[in-house]
C-alpha cells in the first residue's frame, strides 16, 4: 500500500513537471543555473525581470562613460555586453555578471562621479565677495527657496543667477513674468513646467540638472 502511495505522488510530479508549464520553468531554471548565476542572485537578486539594483548598475554605467542603452532595470543583452565592457575596463574578469568585485568596483565609480558632481556645482556657483544689505537679504531669500542640496554646500546663487534662470525660461516659452530676480511663485511654477517637459524631477528647485538645461536658452 505504501509502496503503491510513493509511485502515485512519483506519478503526479512526473506529468506536472512535463505538462504544467510554470512548473516546468522552474524545474528547469534550478537545474541549468550555474554557479556565476546564483552568485549574482544572492548578491543583487534575481534578474529575470524588473530589479532597482540593475536600474541602479545602469546608472553607474552610463555616468561612468559607458552605454547601457535603456536605463529600465532589465538585464538584457545590451547590459551584460556593457557590463563586460566595464569589467575589461577595470582588468576584472569579463564575465558579464555582477560579483561582489565588480559590485564594488562599481560602487567605487559611483562614488568618484558623484565627488566629481559636488565639484562641479562649487565650481559653478559664485562666491560674493562683497555683499550690501539687500544683497544679503536676497541671498538668503534664494537659499530658502533653492532647498537643501544647496545648503550642503553653503552656496547660493545672488539675484542676477536669479534673473538669468527667468530669461532662460522665458526663452523656452515656460515664463511670461517680470525679469526681476525673485523666485515667486510663478517663476517657481515654470521651473516645475520645465523640469517636467525635460524629464526632470519636479521640485522647483535649479539644482545642476536643471542649470545646465537652461543654460542651452542663455546661449542664444
Amino acid at each position: 500500500m505504501f509502496k503503491k502511495l510513493i509511485g502515485t505522488v512519483l506519478l503526479v510530479l512526473i506529468l506536472s513537471i512535463i505538462f504544467i508549464e510554470p512548473v516546468r520553468n522552474y524545474m528547469n531554471s534550478l537545474f541549468h543555473k550555474d554557479k556565476g548565476e546564483l552568485k549574482e542572485e544572492r548578491i543583487i537578486g534575481t534578474v529575470s525581470g524588473y530589479n532597482p539594483r540593475v536600474k541602479e548598475i545602469q546608472e553607474i554605467l552610463k555616468d561612468s562613460g559607458f552605454n547601457p542603452g535603456s536605463i529600465d532595470g532589465l538585464m538584457g543583452a545590451r547590459t551584460r555586453k556593457v557590463i563586460r565592457e566595464f569589467q575589461k575596463a577595470k582588468g576584472l574578469k569579463p564575465t558579464g555578471r555582477i560579483d561582489s568585485i565588480t559590485l564594488l568596483a562599481l560602487n567605487r565609480e559611483k562614488e568618484t562621479f558623484l565627488n566629481h558632481k559636488k565639484d562641479k556645482i562649487e565650481k559653478t556657483l559664485p562666491t560674493l565677495i562683497k555683499e550690501s544689505p539687500r544683497d544679503i537679504k536676497s541671498k538668503e531669500e534664494t537659499l530658502r527657496i533653492m532647498g537643501p542640496r544647496e545648503k550642503e554646500i553653503k552656496e547660493t546663487l545672488p539675484k542676477d543667477r536669479t534673473r538669468q534662470i527667468q530669461l532662460a525660461l522665458r526663452k523656452a516659452g515656460f515664463y511670461k513674468g517680470k525679469i526681476d530676480g525673485k523666485i515667486g511663485p510663478q517663476t517657481r511654477n515654470a521651473i516645475r513646467v520645465f523640469q517636467k517637459t525635460i524629464g526632470l524631477k519636479q521640485d522647483g528647485i535649479v539644482g545642476q540638472e536643471t542649470w545646465e538645461e537652461l543654460c542651452k536658452y542663455l546661449k542664444d
